[in-house]
């Protein structure tokens, strides 16, 4: 049975609402957007939508930080982010590709190994994440928000503005290298420093190209 102490009154929802969460929430906005896009057959738009949700993934550690939350906000932060990470850069690219033609038994099984290879990444992360005390220097494996990047840059390449067909091969390709490097015990810097600009940046410029291609 939960007891709440006297002097602290329960907020009426579950959950912690604090700047973190609603740069969370703002991403998991954001690649649903991009499902919805995609499933109007909207590309670039679908491109654009995953971009800003890995930048929004990308700020809400940060901002996290910067506040100083207490250890409750801290693991309630940990799950949220997880939970809108699989969404955000496992269903949802995934969703994406299917829509830009990759719908064939072969490109499934591509793109169903993708999203088992995200959930068994985010759920290591979050087994080594809630016993972890201080800041880590390095990710084991690929982080699932380097999809928001990947893919955008690999569809433009693929997508033709004319026909508003894609090329299945690439992004076929780029399905199963991801997914691998998800899993792969391989250490990988986090991002630290002039990447928080960096980042931003390769975002607006990618942009600047879809949207020539609107």
């Amino acid at each position: 049975m939960e007891t709440t102490p006297p002097s602290q009154k329960p907020f009426p929802l579950i959950g912690y609402l604090n700047p973190p969460t609603f740069i969370t929430l703002g991403g998991l906005i954001l690649a649903s957007l991009g499902v919805y896009f995609a499933a109007h057959q909207n590309i670039p738009y679908a491109a654009i939508c995953l971009i800003y949700a890995g930048i929004c993934d990308l700020f809400d550690g940060y901002v996290a930080r910067k506040c100083n939350l207490p250890p409750e906000q801290q693991d309630f932060g940990i799950h949220i982010d997880t939970v809108a990470d699989m969404a955000s850069f496992g269903v949802a690219p995934a969703f994406i590709v299917m829509h830009a033609g990759l719908d064939g038994p072969v490109e499934m099984a591509a793109i169903l190994v993708y999203i088992c290879c995200a959930g068994t990444r985010l759920a290591y992360f979050n087994s080594i994440a809630t016993k972890t005390t201080g800041p880590v220097a390095f990710f084991t494996g690929l982080p699932v928000t380097y999809a928001a990047m990947i893919f955008p840059l690999v569809l433009y390449f693929c997508y033709s503005p004319t026909s508003g067909e894609v090329s299945p091969l690439p992004l076929h390709i780029t399905l199963w290298v991801v997914a691998f490097l998800f899993v792969l015990r391989v250490p990988l810097p986090k991002p630290r420093g002039i990447l928080y600009v960096i980042f931003p940046v390769l975002a607006l410029a990618i942009t600047g190209l879809w949207l020539e291609r609107v």
